[in-house]
């Protein structure tokens, strides 16, 4: 068990100044300065417990899941509770509330080696570098996806022209021209020498597509074929010209990810959950309300970005965050917004600015997320689900002050849940790693749960995987009480049967949080109902067909991953609804007690 007990001298020498700065302007100072008096420090805490309605709170934390019988399977480890006490304004003071949360991160062994799957040449690492280099690797690496995807529609055109099918061979070259057009633009600025030789190309390339139409037009078939043919050797010389430039050595990984993938064959850390729980307090006579503060916007700001910035902890807000929330040092690693992703203009964000989005897709009995290349047209910079077969809202909605509609989940209240594409940087990894962070709120007992975690997004690293992010419905949330045994340790006690109910029941609540990792049938138990095959009946596109533009140009082809390579679909999946636990009850219990009962809540029914 790992505790750690945050206090106000914790909260670094900004905060405290600024405290202080207000404390003195108002006098409430002289009266902390007579600490000491008993009589007048009851005197105080009585007032603040008056001047502020729901002030205790209590931990709560994932259900772990089990892995008993299951393949490949990843469950979290040792649990992190800390105490994360806010502040409220209250009647010219800061009035200290409870505050708690429970972490647990997710790692692999020879994470590499649970598949079959290659690497996949789609993903820069350093997503603040921004090619400050100039040396065209950012440039490069989407080029390469551009010229995959390139060459699976020369090869499909010279397919249909063989055919003599005029309309399939005139979409599949107007296909082939946009592409090509596209990898000029991409190279307009890139200043290496395999740049302007693939820019050069290109031009030579869209010359030959553009004969090729005005054969197929004309009835010319062998000639339409001929240019269709060169224009492909041009293609392919180009890609491995690329993949040279890229990787050095010849491995087959480019060298600025062999550093992540040799991290990732290791023991890496690959996910991580959390439940921050706090009081649903308001200042008394209709003031301030803390759930009001604690917007979608604000909420991600305290998980996303720089680590320990300069006055992070410092706020002239009416509500204060405890500092591992404001400086972001609740999770284990650093988890960033792309270059381009701006949480304050969501309606600014344009998918051209992004290397990655989420793409989310209703069934019959749930929804499924999963990452997705900016080229998908059902791609978007984040997105709000709510469990429902429905699918996501579209961005971008007004997270800013919303967080969607709520559904009842027996005693609790659930809102949608926030999908965002970041990347995360755990403290033993040499580069970051593409991510999909997750986040909702569950208002129970009086009380504000925010449940999340982040799981690596598989899709953006490996060929034919995606990482999947599933949900049936709102979460469900087993009160448990607890007892203090005469040694003083705790026990947790379970009400109404949940205990059998999530050990017992069959399907995806008995998974809790774990990640899973094997190759993809739409009929295991993990999944929503409804869930399609790798390659959906009448041509919709589903989760493996968003991964990339080379994904997406053999979807638009008639291919299907898993089926057409040796490489089977596979999956990396996490719930966004797995069961939550929530120590109810213990208004009146110390912060020991909380502490030892929320380091059992996550084991209590294993």
């Amino acid at each position: 068990m790992n505790t750690t007990q945050g206090t106000d001298g914790e909260r670094g020498s900004g905060y405290e100044a600024t405290r202080r700065a207000f404390l003195a302007a108002t006098g409430t100072v002289t009266l902390g300065g007579l600490a000491g008096c008993s009589a007048l420090e009851d005197l105080v805490d009585s007032a603040s417990e008056e001047a502020i309605e729901n002030r205790t709170a209590s931990p709560a934390g994932f259900y772990i899941g089990d892995t008993s019988g299951t393949e490949t399977a990843y469950a979290s480890g040792p649990v992190d509770v800390r105490f994360v006490p806010p502040s409220l304004r209250a009647e010219d003071r800061r009035i200290d509330i409870e505050g708690w949360s429970t972490t647990t991160t997710t790692k692999a062994q020879d994470y590499n080696s649970s598949r079959s799957n290659k690497p996949r040449s789609i993903w820069v690492p350093d997503p603040n570098d921004g090619d400050s280099d100039a040396d065209g690797i950012d440039d490069l690496v989407e080029v390469l996806d551009i010229e995959r995807g390139l060459l699976i529609y020369a090869d499909a055109t010279i397919t249909t022209i063989e055919r003599r099918s005029s309309d399939d061979a005139t979409r599949m070259l107007g296909s082939f021209i946009d592409g090509t057009t596209r990898v000029r633009e991409t190279l307009e600025d890139c200043p290496s020498d395999v740049c302007g030789s693939v820019q050069e190309h290109a031009s030579a390339r869209k010359r030959l597509a553009e004969e090729a139409s005005e054969a197929v037009e004309a009835g010319e078939w062998d000639r339409a074929r001929r240019s269709m043919q060169e224009a492909r050797r041009i293609v392919q010389g180009d890609i491995e010209d690329i993949s040279d430039d890229l990787d050095s050595d010849g491995d087959g990984i480019s060298d600025g990810t062999e550093e992540l993938y040799d991290y990732l064959g290791g023991e890496p850390t690959i996910g991580e959950h959390f439940v921050v729980t706090l009081p649903d307090a308001q200042v008394r006579g209709g003031g301030l309300e803390l759930v009001d503060e604690l917007t979608p916007q604000r909420v991600l700001e305290y998980f996303l970005g720089e680590r320990d910035a300069e006055g992070c902890a410092q706020t002239d807000r009416a509500a204060v965050v405890h500092r591992d929330l404001a400086c972001r040092n609740l999770l284990e690693p650093t988890l960033e917004l792309q270059d381009g992703f701006d949480l304050s203009r969501p309606n600014d964000i344009d998918k051209n600015d992004i290397r990655r989005g989420v793409t989310a897709f209703g069934t019959s009995g749930g929804v499924v997320v999963t990452g997705a290349t900016p080229e998908a047209d059902r791609t978007v910079p984040m997105a709000r689900v709510s469990g429902q077969s429905s699918g996501g809202d579209e961005c971008c909605f007004d997270y800013n002050n919303s967080w969607g509609e709520e559904t009842d989940s027996g005693e609790a209240t659930v809102s949608a849940v926030f999908v965002v594409p970041v990347t995360a940087t755990p403290p033993d990894s040499p580069r970051p790693m593409p991510a999909l962070f997750h986040v909702r709120r569950i208002r129970h007992d009086d009380q504000l749960l925010f449940v999340g975690g982040w799981q690596i997004d598989d899709g953006a690293l490996y060929e034919n995987s995606a990482t999947l992010l599933t949900a049936a419905g709102p979460n469900h949330v087993a009160p448990v009480t607890h007892s203090v045994n005469e040694d003083g340790s705790v026990e947790i006690e379970y009400q109404d049967g949940d205990d059998i109910i999530l050990r017992k029941r069959p399907g995806r609540t008995k998974y809790g949080n774990i990640t899973l990792s094997k190759a993809y049938d739409p009929e295991d138990d993990y999944l929503p109902a409804g869930a399609y095959s790798v390659c959906r009946d009448g041509g919709e596109v589903w989760c493996w067909g968003v991964q990339s533009r080379e994904a997406l140009a053999k979807h638009d082809t008639g291919g299907c991953p898993g089926t057409d390579s040796d490489a089977p679909a596979w999956t990396v999946s996490s719930t966004l609804d797995a069961p939550i636990v929530h120590l109810v009850g213990a208004a009146e219990a110390s912060n020991d007690v909380k502490f030892k009962a929320g380091a059992e809540l996550s084991k209590a029914v294993n």
